[in-house]
């Protein structure tokens, strides 16, 4: 029985053996308590998975025979894409895991007119490789093959040309329409955009709809930030995903 799954983004062959960089390595050394024998899961986001077995460890580094590949899919029919509004510190974190668990494909940060979080060009990097290990721990922890895409963060404005989508909501606590009135079909490709903290100004919504947004309520209580993206991912993967209720 596998005792963890690690991302390796190197090509994967059975029969090989593989160093697995320091930061996999540690992580199986030092936090898992790993030790010879033992058997770990590899999958590099081409597709499927790698059962494998460590046949050699020193203080830093760890080797493992890659055996068998298995064609295990958990990816949802629904192409969903989260356009989420920079919110503080740990409720991004945790919004972007969540979105990765619940089946989200594309992850859009964006800057937002009452978004209390100032990234300047340095800043945006360094959070941008945050969330990618946030992203690559939740598939490893969920079961996910597949990566899913991280833009890097834009305005509005921008992603309104760089997402396209068959069907794209903007959630407000005014709007009547709810995820029952829209027929969504499997496979089709559907866009939520949510505010921050502060939620998105009127201008900002008024912009979006001007371009085809239609605003969702998903009902009488005003949800956070982070509990709006969980509660609305997990509403239209039950409805037209893969989840079962």
């Amino acid at each position: 029985m596998s005792i963890s799954r690690i991302f390796q983004p190197i090509d994967l062959v059975s029969g090989e053996v593989i160093q697995l960089d320091t930061q996999a390595s540690h992580h199986l050394m030092t936090v898992l308590r790993a030790k010879l024998n033992d058997g770990v899961t590899l999958f590099n986001g081409q597709g499927g998975e790698y059962k494998s077995t460590i046949i050699q460890m020193t203080k830093k580094q760890v080797s493992v025979q890659i055996n068998e590949h298995l064609l295990r899919d958990v990816e949802s029919p629904l192409e969903l894409y989260l356009a989420q509004g920079i919110s503080r510190g740990e409720k991004m974190d945790y919004t972007i895991q969540k979105a990765v668990e619940l089946g989200v494909k594309k992850i859009i940060p964006l800057l937002t007119e009452r978004s209390t979080v100032k990234l300047d060009a340095e800043r945006r990097e360094k959070r941008f490789q945050h969330w990618q290990s946030i992203i690559i721990s939740a598939c490893e922890q969920s079961g996910r093959n597949q990566i899913p895409e991280l833009l890097f963060p834009m305005t509005i404005e921008n992603s309104l040309s760089s997402v396209q989508a068959d069907w794209c909501f903007v959630l407000s606590p005014a709007a009547t329409s709810q995820l029952k009135d829209n027929a969504i079909k499997k496979n089709q490709r559907v866009l939520l955009l949510i505010g921050p903290e502060g939620g998105l100004s009127e201008s900002e919504i008024n912009l979006v709809c001007s371009q085809g947004y239609k605003p969702l309520n998903l009902g009488p209580r005003i949800l956070r930030t982070e509990t709006a993206a969980v509660a609305a991912i997990t509403a239209l993967q039950c409805s037209f995903g893969d989840m079962g209720v």
